[in-house]
């Protein structure tokens, strides 16, 4: 009996264990490469857009005394912000994939080299110190 159960646990060792490290590898690297494959381009995309939102949004609110039409821009820019919003959720979604941060941080930098970018101006819209 003891011979038997040797041989079944010599059969099922090596399938068990190849099987535990094509799923491990698939949840560490391949997941996120797939991830990343399928929505950079998207992520890029909603980077420059949110971007290209908050300049436009930090500029207008730094105007004193606001006229009808200014207040209608801000509103406008203020809706323009929403994109900032699918911008969090791929990210969200990236993430959960198993994408790094810094790999998220190379394609905002892609992004800024493609467009021409200085890092400053993407840096400005996100400082607190204009409320």
């Amino acid at each position: 009996m003891k011979l038997k159960a040797l041989r079944v646990l010599r059969f099922w060792t090596p399938i068990i264990t190849a099987v535990g490290m094509i799923i491990i590898v698939g949840q560490e690297y391949v997941r996120p490469w797939v991830a990343s494959s399928i929505y950079s381009e998207d992520y890029k995309k909603l980077v420059f857009y949110c971007d290209m939102a908050m300049h436009e949004e930090a500029a207008l609110r730094q105007q004193k005394n606001k006229t009808a039409h200014e207040k209608a821009l801000l509103l406008s820019a203020d809706v323009g912000m929403l994109i900032c919003h699918d911008y969090d959720k791929l990210r969200k979604v990236m993430l959960l994939h198993g994408v790094t941060e810094d790999k998220l941080a190379m394609l905002g930098l892609e992004v800024l080299e493609h467009e021409q970018i200085t890092v400053q101006q993407m840096v400005d819209a996100h400082r607190m110190d204009r409320f």
